[in-house]
């Protein structure tokens, strides 16, 4: 009975370790909501496939280097150009392995009810960083409002615009004081995403000062949020699976009922 109860106990000790060993573990990098919350919709379900999820909170701007380096799968917090960037910085191979959502990018304007009146002169607030500044001035072309040399779109800078009929004035801020400053200017004008866009109480605005969203083409595309890994890890076993589950109705009904305000499914 007592060597029973031994052999017993070894299996259930043994099955526990391979259930808990760190090859069945797969380190996921997030930041911002609602990735952590996705990880934590999809865990029991991995956990049924043999792969513990571990989640890795931390800063948003070097994300990339541990996931460089090996020390986690993958992560859950960029888009193509934002990871492009590092590669080449780096000299990185990561890699797009599933576009998640797309985050609503779009001119608001509290005082506007259409492009054409918005007057000659006016300041529109757009974002500085190398990433969403060429993304908004591609929106800025889709509404007509400027043009672009030829060739240049998401490499684009304030000096690449070649027409400008309205005369319109750019200034140029981080995504965190966009929104103070749209609000502490009288013509209220900027370029935001919706988890940016709050009013003077700090709470979330609604999209009725949405004047014009960016439209979903081929190219706004390539700015979906994206779970992004190596590319020698790309076609390991276990981030198949995942993929497989991250991509599950589920998953696409849970962000459409819960982020369906500031984003749309990818996949």
């Amino acid at each position: 009975m007592k060597k029973l109860l031994l052999i017993t106990t070894t299996i259930l000790l043994g099955l526990l370790t391979a259930c808990t060993s760190g090859d069945d573990v797969l380190k996921i990098g997030v930041n911002f909501y609602p990735m952590p919350e996705l990880l934590d919709l999809i865990e029991a379900d991995l956990l049924e496939q043999g792969i513990k999820i571990e989640q890795v909170q931390m800063d948003y701007n070097v994300l990339n280097t541990p996931l460089n380096n090996g020390e986690i799968a993958g992560n859950m917090v960029q888009h193509q150009y934002f990871m492009e960037f590092f590669n080449k910085a780096n000299d990185a191979e990561l890699v797009i392995a599933q576009p998640i959502y797309h985050s609503y990018f779009a001119l608001y304007s509290g005082v506007y009810d259409t492009i054409g009146d918005i007057p000659n002169g006016t300041t529109i607030y757009i974002p500085e960083d190398e990433v969403n500044l060429p993304r908004a001035l591609i929106l800025l072309e889709s509404l007509g409002l400027i043009t672009l040399k030829e060739g240049i779109d998401v490499t684009a800078t304030l000096t690449d615009i070649e027409t400008n009929p309205k005369s319109l004035v750019f200034e140029t801020r981080s995504l965190g004081t966009t929104s103070s400053a749209y609000h502490s200017d009288g013509s209220k004008l900027a370029i935001m995403y919706p988890t940016y866009a709050r009013d003077t109480n700090n709470q979330l605005m609604d999209d009725s000062e949405v004047l014009a969203y960016e439209t979903l083409n081929d190219l706004t595309k390539t700015y979906a949020i994206s779970f992004v890994t190596r590319r020698d890890n790309l076609n390991d076993p276990k981030i198949q699976t995942f993929i497989d589950i991250l991509t599950s109705d589920k998953v696409r009904t849970w962000l459409e009922t819960n982020y369906g305000w500031a984003a749309t499914p990818a996949f």
